[in-house]
């Protein structure tokens, strides 16, 4: 064994302090940059919670747009059925009522005869 695979966790502490990056008076310099990307790793973190919430809204909403299509499709081939010439003259044979053998005409009136 080499004497790099031999140090201990202490050493390796202790080898922070020769780090330019870890001594006090640069940690505290750099303070305005931790602050940024806290600030950063907050807004992604928003971000990324409200996309979530608005697929799940597009979700429920294409879901209730297919539920109100289907709804729209059954009535319309309801009163398409429900207004077919035949569909209409049984229910009004059922009235006791007739069709018309010959189409409507118009009763015109000269003035002065009500």
């Amino acid at each position: 064994m080499s004497k790099k695979e031999k140090r201990s966790v202490a050493s390796l502490l202790k080898s922070f302090d020769e780090v330019s990056f870890f001594r006090l008076e640069n940690l505290i310099r750099n303070i305005p940059f931790f602050l940024f990307l806290v600030v950063l790793g907050i807004f992604y973190i928003w971000n990324n919670n409200k996309g979530v919430f608005m697929e799940r809204e597009i979700k429920t909403t294409n879901e209730q747009l297919l539920e109100k299509e289907f709804y729209f499709n059954s009535t319309k081939d309801s009163l398409t059925q429900h207004s077919r010439q035949s569909t209409v003259a049984d229910m009004v044979d059922t009235l006791h009522m007739q069709e018309l053998s010959h189409p409507p005409y118009t009763i015109k009136v000269e003035h002065g005869e009500h």
